[in-house]
C-alpha cells in the first residue's frame, strides 16, 4: 500500500519540492515532460512547472480537474457548480490563453478558441503538469499564460486493478474502475472508466430559473503498448468523454442543457538510446458541443483536429542538449445550422532547443515559426538563464513571446466574422530567486506579460457586432511560495499578487483578484492521512469598468482517508468547511457546504 503525503510542486529547477512518500524522492529526481516536449530532470529547465501526481489527486479527492488547479500558485478558478461555466486564469491571462494537452497532444475547441475546463474529467490521470509562462516558441499559438499537460500514459512497472463508489451532495455520485499492467514480457495494457453525476443546484439567482442544474458524464481511458526491441517503443493511446449539463441562460422556460464530448485517439512511435530519444505521434480528436432550449435542439459546433509530429532529443555530453521537431496540424469545424465561410485550416511549425548546464549555470534557448493559412505567419522565441549564488540560493530570468490564433468564429462566423484579424500577441519577462534548504524551500517570481492586439467584439457603425484587434493588457504580480515540515505534517503556501489592467481605459481585468493565497496541509499517521487547504481571494470586479466589485472570501476543504487495509481504503471530504457566503460571478449561485465520501477497493 502506497501512503503519500501531498506536497504541490510549486518551483522550477531543483528546488521545487515533489513527492514526499515513504520512497522519498529527491528533488534532483523530479523529471518533467512539459517544459520542453521531452522528458528532463527538472533541476536543468528554467520555466516555473508545478506538478501534481496520482497519489496526490486521490489525497485530495478531487472530483474535476479544476479543483487540482485551485491549489496551485499563480492560478484563479472561477467556477460554480460542476459541470457549469468555468474559467481559469493563470496569472491574469484568460481560459484561451492556457493551451491544454491530453499527453502532449493539443485539444479544445477550434470555433470557440478554448478549453471547456467543466468538461475534462480526472480518469486515468497518473499526473498533471502545469508550466507557468508563455511557452509558445515550443508549443505555438495559446501558449500565453501557460500549458497544461494532462498526462494519462501508462506508468512503466505499475501493476494495479481497482474499483471505486462514491456519493454526495446534491445527488452527487460516482462509479469508476481501472486496470493498468504489463502483458507478457514487452507489453503493457491500462483502461480506466468512470461514470459520475449529480442534481445539482440552480446555477443563477433569482429573478432566473430556480430549478436544479445537474449534469451527467461518462469517460474511459485506454492504453496499450510493446517494447518492440531495447530501443524502439510503439503505443495507442485512447480518451473519451461524454457529458450532459444543465444550465440556466436566463431567458428559456424550463432552463438549458450542454452536452458536450471530447474523444482523442494518439499513437506514438518512439526511438530511444543513451544520447538520442526521437518521437512521432499521429493523433486525431474531435470536440463536439450543442445547447438546446426548452428542450429544442440548438446548433451543434464540432471541431475535428488531425495532428502529426516528429519531435527530438540530442544529448550532446553531459553539458549540452538539444531538442526540435516538427509540427503539422489541420483543424476542421462545423455548425449544423449554418457554414462557416472557411471551415478548414492548416498550420506547419518548426521547432529548436538547446540547453546548456554545469554546476553555476544554465541557459536555455527556444525558437518557433509556424505558418498558418489561415492568419499567416508568427515567429516565438524564448531565453532563459539560471545561476546558483549558492548551492542552495538560485537567481533566474525568462524572455518570450507568444501568440493566440484568431478562433474560426473570430475569423469566419456567418455574416459576422473578420478574416483580416491577426493573432494576439505578448511579450513577457519573469525573474525568479529561489531557495532549497535542509528545513524548507522558496520562492519568489516577478513576472510582466504584455498582451497586444487583443481581439473583441463590438459593434460596428450600421450596429453589427465584429470582432477586431482593439485591446492591450498589462498583466504584472508577483508569487512567493514556501514549503516546509512541521513534525509530521507538509505545509505548502503561496501568495500572488496581481495587477491586471486594460491599457485603454486603465481599469483592472473582470473576475482577477490582486490578492490571493493558498495553504496545502497534509498529514499522515498510521491508516490515516488528512488535508486541510485554504484558499483565500481577494476582492475582483465583476465588470470591466469596475462599478460591480465582488467580495474577498476564504474556502477551507477537508480530506481525510482510511486505509483500512491493504486493498480497501475509505475516504471522505467536506467542502466549504465553514459554509462561507461567497460569490464568483454576479447573479450565479455557488456550493454551500457539501460532503463526498468514497470507497475504493484494490485488487
Amino acid at each position: 500500500m502506497k501512503k503519500t503525503l501531498l506536497a504541490v510542486a510549486l518551483a522550477p529547477l531543483c528546488l521545487q519540492s515533489s513527492l514526499v512518500s515513504a520512497q522519498t524522492t529527491t528533488a534532483d529526481e523530479t523529471m518533467v515532460v512539459t517544459a520542453n516536449r521531452f522528458e528532463q530532470s527538472a533541476k536543468n529547465t528554467i520555466a516555473s512547472v508545478s506538478i501534481v501526481t496520482k497519489e496526490e489527486i486521490d489525497a485530495i479527492q478531487a472530483k474535476s480537474l479544476t479543483e487540482v488547479l485551485r491549489r496551485l500558485p499563480g492560478v484563479q478558478v472561477v467556477a460554480g457548480g460542476y459541470g457549469q461555466t468555468t474559467e481559469v486564469f493563470v496569472r491574469g491571462t484568460k481560459s484561451a490563453h492556457l493551451l491544454v494537452l491530453i499527453n502532449g497532444v493539443r485539444i479544445g475547441s477550434a470555433t470557440l478558441g478554448a478549453v471547456d475546463f467543466s468538461q475534462i474529467p480526472l480518469t486515468g490521470v497518473e499526473r498533471v503538469e502545469l508550466v507557468r509562462g508563455t511557452r509558445a516558441a515550443q508549443y505555438g499559438s495559446d501558449a500565453i499564460g501557460g500549458v497544461l499537460n494532462i498526462i494519462t500514459a501508462y506508468q512503466q512497472g505499475e501493476s494495479l486493478a481497482q474499483a471505486t463508489i462514491g456519493g454526495g451532495s446534491n445527488g452527487f455520485y460516482e462509479l469508476g474502475a481501472s486496470f493498468a499492467g504489463e502483458i507478457g514480457n514487452a507489453s503493457w495494457g491500462k483502461v480506466a472508466i468512470k461514470t459520475n453525476g449529480a442534481d445539482g443546484f440552480s446555477a443563477r439567482k433569482d429573478p432566473y430559473e430556480s430549478d436544479n442544474d445537474g449534469f451527467e458524464q461518462s469517460n474511459a481511458v485506454a492504453e496499450i503498448g510493446t517494447h518492440i526491441d531495447d530501443n524502439w517503443t510503439v503505443s495507442l493511446q485512447g480518451y473519451f468523454q461524454d457529458g450532459e449539463s444543465e444550465y440556466d441562460d436566463g431567458s428559456s422556460k424550463s432552463g438549458a442543457e450542454a452536452e458536450n464530448s471530447l474523444y482523442n485517439l494518439a499513437s506514438h512511435l518512439k526511438y530511444s538510446d543513451e544520447r538520442f530519444n526521437s518521437e512521432v505521434i499521429l493523433a486525431y480528436n474531435e470536440d463536439e458541443s450543442e445547447n438546446k432550449f426548452d428542450l429544442s435542439s440548438g446548433s451543434k459546433i464540432t471541431t475535428d483536429r488531425t495532428v502529426a509530429a516528429w519531435q527530438n532529443h540530442y544529448q550532446l555530453n553531459s553539458n549540452v542538449d538539444f531538442g526540435g521537431g516538427l509540427e503539422w496540424n489541420r483543424e476542421k469545424v462545423s455548425n449544423s445550422l449554418s457554414r462557416y465561410t472557411d471551415d478548414k485550416r492548416d498550420n506547419m511549425a518548426l521547432y529548436v532547443t538547446s540547453i546548456y548546464h554545469d554546476e553555476r549555470w544554465l541557459f536555455e534557448g527556444s525558437a518557433r515559426t509556424d505558418d498558418s493559412d489561415s492568419y499567416g505567419r508568427n515567429n516565438t522565441w524564448q531565453l532563459g538563464a539560471a545561476y546558483h549564488v549558492t548551492s542552495q540560493v538560485q537567481l533566474s530570468a525568462n524572455l518570450g513571446t507568444a501568440f493566440k490564433a484568431p478562433s474560426f468564429n473570430d475569423l469566419y462566423w456567418p455574416g459576422q466574422g473578420n478574416p483580416d484579424l491577426e493573432p494576439e500577441e505578448a511579450q513577457s519577462a519573469e525573474f525568479t530567486l529561489q531557495g532549497q534548504h535542509e528545513l524548507f524551500n522558496w520562492g519568489v517570481t516577478w513576472y510582466q506579460n504584455d498582451v497586444d492586439k487583443l481581439i473583441a467584439w463590438a459593434p460596428d457603425a450600421l450596429g453589427n457586432w465584429m470582432p477586431s484587434n482593439i485591446n492591450q493588457a498589462e498583466l504584472k504580480g508577483l508569487e512567493a511560495i514556501v514549503g516546509f515540515d512541521t513534525g509530521p505534517i507538509r505545509h505548502d503556501l503561496s501568495y500572488d499578487f496581481l495587477d491586471s489592467e486594460d491599457k485603454e481605459t486603465k481599469k483592472e481585468l473582470a473576475r482577477r483578484s490582486r490578492h490571493s493565497g493558498k495553504w496545502n496541509m497534509s498529514y499522515l499517521a498510521e491508516q490515516w492521512q488528512f488535508d486541510l487547504s485554504a484558499i483565500y481571494k481577494g476582492t475582483s470586479y465583476e465588470d470591466a469598468i469596475n462599478t460591480q466589485k465582488l467580495g474577498a472570501f476564504t474556502l477551507f476543504d477537508l480530506g481525510a482517508s482510511y486505509y483500512l487495509s491493504e486493498n480497501l481504503t475509505l475516504r471522505g471530504r467536506i467542502d466549504n468547511l465553514f459554509d462561507a457566503d461567497y460569490e464568483v460571478k454576479s447573479s450565479y449561485n455557488v456550493q454551500e457546504r457539501s460532503y463526498y465520501a468514497s470507497v475504493t477497493y484494490q485488487f
